[in-house]
């Protein structure tokens, strides 16, 4: 779609908000009307109401009295000269050229000598306009004479003025001077116009239509004479005319279908609540024609930066409060915080947050009828408001999901028009949802999004997952297992540390978001033996690390302790978590007799896991046996080394009872665990003997001498020490 220059219409099928009515009447009064001394008449609306579409169509109803000779069309443009000066000489000479035909050649002269002489002065205020007002004077002695001299005539303005009257009295016509848009003017310019008009260019079968905004038209006078304002105008004008009141409902429809031709329909599933938006927050904000092409001009320019990414709504609404409310607009822009998401009744309430709330989203002065209304609009965009202004709460929301903006990842993309960082574009999404079971597509997105490091430091790879995570029930259930088998061959890809949180956030690792997606959506979408069906074909090809995980999962349900409770349904049967026990033993053995196990980066945990797959008494003794050959390679020292370190994250206490702000990690070494599973005595004489030699590749040694160096113990005792 095109943007609007907001132009405005010049016929009557163009008209959609009722204007041609008032236009053809008023045209009709012009064409009957009598004006032996001149009118003035003006067409009174606010900026955008459709002040110019108007005009013109008061124009075109009057062409058939033009074709007839009857009226002379004389329009005038002030926008096209400034100051006094030359607005006046221009008032004059487009009034000559249009006047001129009709007199005698020595009234010619006398229009033409009218604006040399007014502008000589270079305004016409106080003493032609005949004006006392405070600080402009009392009427210049003698300026009628002083124009003669200026213009070089033997005659006064008032003469020359004259001459032009008598010869217009005798015309069997009528001349309308058309004026627009005198209230965009400079105050100066303006009034220059309303004096021009007021002392000399009123005269005889000559019809003024001017248009402006009264309202400002009586400002603009007021603040150059105190003592008129209103007055003023009224000693001016023989009639006004307020534009009609626009068609409120007409004007919101045609918003309504801008905005489907711009961003498309909603889906059926999303019409209810585009309908509710648009009501309590659009709507409001249309009141006049230019609001219409305003809107229509943002989104056109907004909308394609952004679309699909965004909810439909929602930014309509954004742009609508962009536009018609800045000052809300920009505090939701820098409020995500207090915006975004949502709160249970359990949180605890603040007997403030009402006020605090309307005086950060710039309400809280507005009318009561106002504020209240900003109050339902801002609730419909973020349901977090339902808890502070409506003591509602919500359960659960997919704000997330459907991209909304309440949503405080998807929040930024409707202020930068731009993808958010912390989300997936919506065609990479609905691609992996369209090609699941295209193995090679899947496993491709997967390795580019492990590559794509965000500004945070952590993958893109977490973005995804929490992606297929809120989408993976729109897969077609056909593609589901392969997807599932895809993931799971490259689960332990995907389980990188850039992507695990810290500290307290630890549960927030690739691993975890793996479970999210391929655990709990399943139960749903699939009965326990289809589950079973799809998660041992999926083990097949199975990373090594991801199917000991997942063994682990899947008997855990059966392995709890006798009383403890069982809060869902298992994700596969018991028979079947054996058997997934059984391959994934099979799997880590084969990774240890290839050595793949030394170089998996999560060693230790899997030597720990092995050792459970295979009985806690028997299990022990098959890892030992294992790292007692291990031992003897450099690679699974080094391997070690760098895998035993384990951190611990806390805050410190300050003695003024501060504590910091931010975690302190703590690395230490703790063998005591690893007694029954490895030689831990020949596994640090190795590591000296490594680093005596020094014969390993410099990052190895760097690893052996870090490992050497750190503090041995368990991590409760270092808190102790703390």
């Amino acid at each position: 779609m095109t943007l609007s220059s907001d132009m405005p219409i010049s016929k009557p099928e163009e008209d959609s908000y009722g204007l041609n009515p008032f236009a053809s009447a008023l045209a009709k009064s012009i064409e009957n009307m009598e004006a032996p001394n001149g009118v003035v008449l003006s067409v009174n609306g606010a900026w955008g109401s459709g002040k110019s579409s108007a005009i013109n169509l008061v124009k075109f109803h009057l062409l058939y009295a033009v074709e007839k000779r009857e009226i002379v069309l004389v329009p005038f443009n002030p926008w096209w000269f400034s100051g006094a000066d030359a607005l006046t000489l221009a008032f004059f000479r487009e009034l000559s050229r249009a006047i001129a035909p009709s007199l005698s050649r020595g009234a010619r002269k006398s229009i033409e000598a009218l604006g040399q002489g007014v502008s000589a002065l270079g305004t016409v205020a106080g003493a032609v306009a005949n004006l006392k007002a405070p600080g402009v004077g009392t009427i210049i002695s003698g300026l009628a004479g002083l124009f003669g001299k200026i213009t070089g005539s033997q005659r006064t303005v008032d003469q020359e003025r004259k001459l032009v009257s008598d010869e217009l009295k005798k015309q069997n016509k009528r001349f309308v001077v058309v004026i627009d848009d005198i209230d965009r003017l400079s105050p100066d310019d303006a009034l220059t116009i309303f004096r021009l008009i007021k002392s000399v260019g009123q005269l005889p079968n000559v019809i003024y239509v001017l248009a402006f905004d009264r309202a400002i038209a009586e400002r603009i006078v007021s603040e150059r004479f105190p003592s008129e304002g209103a007055s003023y105008l009224e000693k001016i004008l023989q009639g006004s005319f307020d534009l009609p009141p626009p068609l409120i409902d007409v004007l919101r429809m045609q918003c309504a279908e801008l905005a489907f031709a711009i961003m498309g329909s909603p889906s059926e599933a999303a019409t209810i609540r585009f309908w509710n938006i648009f009501h309590d927050v659009v709507a409001p904000t249309i009141k006049t024609p230019r609001d219409i092409v305003r809107l229509r001009n943002q989104l056109s320019t907004a909308w394609p930066s952004v679309a699909g990414q965004v909810d439909r709504a929602d930014f309509f609404a954004i742009t609508a409060l962009q536009l018609a409310e800045p000052a809300i607009y920009n505090a939701i822009r820098t409020h995500s915080g207090e915006l975004c998401g949502g709160r249970t009744v359990g949180d605890a309430r603040d007997p403030d947050a009402s006020e605090r709330y309307d005086a950060m989203l710039d309400i809280a002065n507005r009318p009561e009828p106002e504020r209240a209304r900003l109050r339902i609009a801002l609730r419909r965009l973020f349901p977090l408001l339902d808890s502070i202004w409506a003591n509602t709460y919500h359960a659960g929301n997919n704000y997330r999901r459907s991209r909304r903006v309440a949503s405080s990842e998807h929040f930024r993309s409707y202020f930068a028009y731009s993808v958010s960082d912390d989300v997936l574009p919506a065609e990479r999404v609905n691609g992996l949802i369209e090609k699941a079971d295209n193995v090679e597509f899947v496993t491709s997105e997967v390795r580019a999004a492990l590559r794509t490091v965000r500004r945070n430091g952590t993958t893109q790879a977490a973005i995804l997952l929490q992606e297929l995570t809120d989408h993976v029930a729109e897969i077609d259930k056909a593609k589901v297992p392969t997807f599932v088998a895809t993931l799971f061959h490259l689960a332990d890809e995907i389980d990188v540390e850039a992507d695990e949180g810290k500290g307290f956030l630890g549960l927030a690792s690739n691993k975890y978001r793996l479970y999210w997606l391929l655990i709990n959506p399943m139960k749903e979408l699939f009965t326990q033996q289809e589950r079973d069906a799809i998660y041992t074909d999926a083990l097949t090809d199975a990373a090594v690390g991801w199917s000991v995980d997942f063994a682990e999962h899947c008997l855990s349900y059966y392995h709890r302790e006798d009383g403890e409770e069982r809060n869902s349904e298992p994700t596969v049967s018991e028979p079947v978590a054996e058997n997934i026990r059984a391959i994934a033993l099979q799997k880590i053995r084969a990774s240890g007799e290839d050595d793949s196990l030394i170089r998996h980066p999560k060693l230790t945990t899997m030597l720990f896991e092995w050792r459970r797959l295979a009985g806690q008494d028997c299990g022990a003794a098959e890892v030992r046996a294992w790292t007692d050959g291990a031992l003897s390679k450099p690679e699974f020292v080094v391997a070690l080394a760098k895998s035993l370190p384990s951190t611990s994250w806390s805050h410190g206490m300050g003695f003024d009872g501060m504590g910091d702000r931010v975690q302190r990690a703590n690395i230490r070494v703790n063998l005591q665990p690893y007694l029954e599973i490895l030689d831990v005595p020949r596994f640090e004489a190795k590591v000296a003997e490594l680093i005596e030699a020094g014969k390993l590749p410099d990052d190895d040694l760097t690893t052996l001498r870090q490992f050497a160096t750190l503090p041995r113990g368990s991590h409760d005792r270092m808190r102790d020490e703390d």
